[in-house]
């Protein structure tokens, strides 16, 4: 099979569990009553099992196939997915939709170690420069259909039932485990072997050759500080697009935060990426490196101006925010998942390795998110202080660039 025939489906599967346990529960439970104050610290923890992800990353490249991982751990998502939808149903919804949004995250970081160990066992070191593009841009398109076309659904939803979150979720669980069995079918059967050591030398032979590459450092500080304003922006930007004007937010309807994301956010989405993988693939990452990490972080300018106007939800100055923001977005981080790839490129155990190199970045995601509500109450509940914040927190890992550039591969 060409990488095109299954990297499109496995990276849109990948995104979805994700986007939905990390952004879409906010609007969810926003919604549905819970306090802003709680749902905002248990969403962030639930970034946990993406950290911790490291602790059994091992097990996934010494026991069975990445392939027979994926397959395993898409049909179990599909079916928690379901299970969830029922529960929203029961006077208990909370607790017991927290839990299932927590075995989805721990099902879902088992996908990503395997999902991504595949990508690096299946492709040649060419053709992962050259489909990191369309990786990523696949992989934001299913952060859109979470974020973008979930709130569409629900909105839709609204007038033909009561619980239009329980039915979303259900539909959700359905279309998953259709996708599932079409990744069944595209993914190819690369060769995978065992690797040779078992038990806790995996564990020692992962940490000393992750921590003891040149300038591990450096590396190690820009995973954690790459993201530090975007994990803040991330638990944010969705009160400030739904909530009413009179608490400074924008007011977008369901339907209207659906459609600028599903829409909208997705065309310029997909030209970000996929010109990114193009100009990473043709000048390299240290060419690359930062007009990428520029492009991804100052488009949170359109944030700032849009939190001082206050246009109308329904304006093209909001709308052209958006484009700029998720170009941006689409045609930097190509850059940051490059590094990881490059970081780990010469691992024995790149699987494990890049489980780690990501679980770092999950770190480096959940404590700001964490943190995030606390900041915005500190800056008087201001989302234009909080922006502007947000572009401050860019800084640090902007600062590490000339540094980590010394030991990229080209």
């Amino acid at each position: 099979m060409k990488p095109y025939s299954y990297i499109p489906t496995l990276y849109i599967y990948q995104a979805i569990p994700y986007s939905i346990v990390m952004t879409t529960s906010v609007l969810m439970y926003q919604q549905l009553g819970i306090s802003t104050a709680s749902f905002a610290f248990w969403t962030s923890l639930l970034y946990l099992p993406w950290t911790i992800k490291p602790l059994w990353s091992p097990l996934v490249e010494s026991v069975g196939t990445k392939r027979s991982w994926i397959v395993s751990t898409q049909f179990i998502i599909a079916i928690l997915f379901a299970v969830i939808g029922f529960s929203l149903q029961c006077d208990a919804f909370y607790i017991l939709s927290l839990v299932g949004l927590a075995l989805i995250a721990f099902t879902s970081a088992s996908h990503d170690i395997a999902c991504d160990g595949f990508y690096i066992l299946a492709l040649n070191e060419r053709e992962q420069s050259y489909y990191v593009g369309i990786r990523s841009t696949f992989y934001r398109l299913g952060t859109m259909a979470a974020i973008g076309l979930m709130p569409i659904v629900v909105g839709q939803m609204a007038g033909l039932t009561d619980n239009p979150w329980s039915v979303s979720f259900i539909i959700l669980g359905a279309v998953l485990a259709i996708l599932a069995m079409a990744n069944t079918l595209l993914m190819p059967k690369p060769s995978d072997k065992t690797a040779e050591s078992s038990g806790l030398s995996i564990y020692k032979d992962v940490i000393r050759s992750f921590f003891n590459k040149p300038g591990a450092i450096s590396a190690i500080a820009f995973m954690l500080l790459f993201r530090l304003g975007e994990a803040q922006l991330a638990k944010i930007a969705t009160p400030f697009l739904v909530n009413s004007a009179d608490k400074g937010g924008l007011g977008l309807t369901e339907t209207q935060y659906g459609i600028l994301y599903g829409t909208v956010g997705v065309i310029a989405l997909t030209l970000g990426g996929i010109l990114g993988g193009f100009a990473a693939g043709k000048w390299g990452l240290k060419r690359s490196i930062w007009p990428m990490t520029l492009s991804m972080n100052l488009p949170n300018i359109a944030y700032v101006i849009i939190a001082h106007t206050q246009p109308a939800a329904d304006s093209i100055s909001v709308m052209a925010a958006v484009v700029v923001e998720q170009f941006g977005y689409g045609f930097g981080f190509c850059a940051y998942m490059l590094f990881l790839i490059d970081y780990v490129r010469d691992s024995k155990y790149k699987t494990a390795e890049y489980a780690l190199a990501t679980a770092i970045m999950a770190l480096g995601m959940m404590i700001p998110g964490m943190v995030s509500g606390w900041a915005y109450s500190l800056l008087g509940e201001s989302y234009e202080l909080f922006f502007i914040y947000v572009l401050i927190c860019c800084i640090p890992g902007m600062a590490l660039i000339p540094t980590i550039k010394r030991h990229i591969s080209n």
